[in-house]
């Protein structure tokens, strides 16, 4: 009996120190999901499968700055400047912060003996017959309670609408769960549907968030060099309708 009640302080000890890491990071947000509250679901089968023997999932966030994305567009006339290429050069930055924020949490969990895997801020690596993520960041971070998905296949958050970009760290850590009530940041005002230039985005059916053709929209994006309309026009948290 003593020697169950040591490892078990012993566990409690080594997942203070990983948890504790979690509030010295320089992100905009930070969520955790804990794998035993996905009851073997989709999300955690995809998590298992990275790293079969994960405890929580850690979601960090930065926020996309506005000014960048009111310069965006998806059509320009040939030859003039692609402004599309500072939003581009915006989110290089903060992927390498977010990057840094899943391996401070990695390394806190090899130092307490505890396996971890970051995961590339750029997104996680995608099947390329049906366009579906290994793990979805934007599913995890709705399961993390930061937001939930919108019409337009975005996470919606509360202080930043969906500008945002994320990534993941797996760990094996127990760390606190962030999860909480449902959030309903999504307005339903059909702007994204409306606005977007691929047609890509439609009415949702009942019971679905969204209903978005990821081929129409994955060909546009790159014959257009980008594009950031449902994101940009998102009337969430945003400065265009202040």
């Amino acid at each position: 009996m003593a020697k169950k009640t040591m490892t078990k302080k012993t566990l409690e000890k080594i997942d203070t120190k990983v948890q504790e890491t979690l509030a010295r990071l320089d992100v905009d947000m930070v969520g955790v999901v804990r794998i035993d509250a996905l009851k073997k679901n989709k999300l955690a089968q995809a998590a298992q499968k990275l790293l079969p023997s994960v405890k929580s999932i850690v979601v960090f966030g930065m926020e996309i700055y506005p000014e960048f994305l009111e310069l965006t567009s998806p059509e320009r006339a040939m030859g003039t400047p692609n402004l599309n290429e500072l939003l581009t050069r915006h989110n290089e930055y903060l992927r390498g912060r977010l990057l840094k924020a899943g391996y401070d949490v990695a390394k806190a969990s090899h130092q307490a003996g505890l396996k971890a895997l970051p995961l590339p801020a750029l997104g996680p690596a995608v099947d390329g017959r049906f366009l579906e993520a290994v793990i979805p960041y934007k599913q995890t971070a709705e399961a993390a309670g930061l937001g939930n998905i919108g019409m337009s296949s975005l996470l919606i958050t509360e202080k930043y609408g969906p500008r945002v970009q994320l990534t993941l760290c797996l760990t094996e850590a127990v760390l606190k769960s962030t999860a909480g009530k449902p959030q309903k940041n999504c307005r339903y005002c059909n702007v994204c549907v409306v606005k977007c230039p691929a047609k890509a985005l439609g009415r949702p059916k009942a019971g679905e968030a969204y209903a978005l053709n990821k081929y129409a929209c994955r060909t546009y994006v790159e014959a257009a060099g980008g594009c950031s309309e449902c994101m940009r026009v998102c009337p969430v948290a945003s400065p265009r309708y202040q």
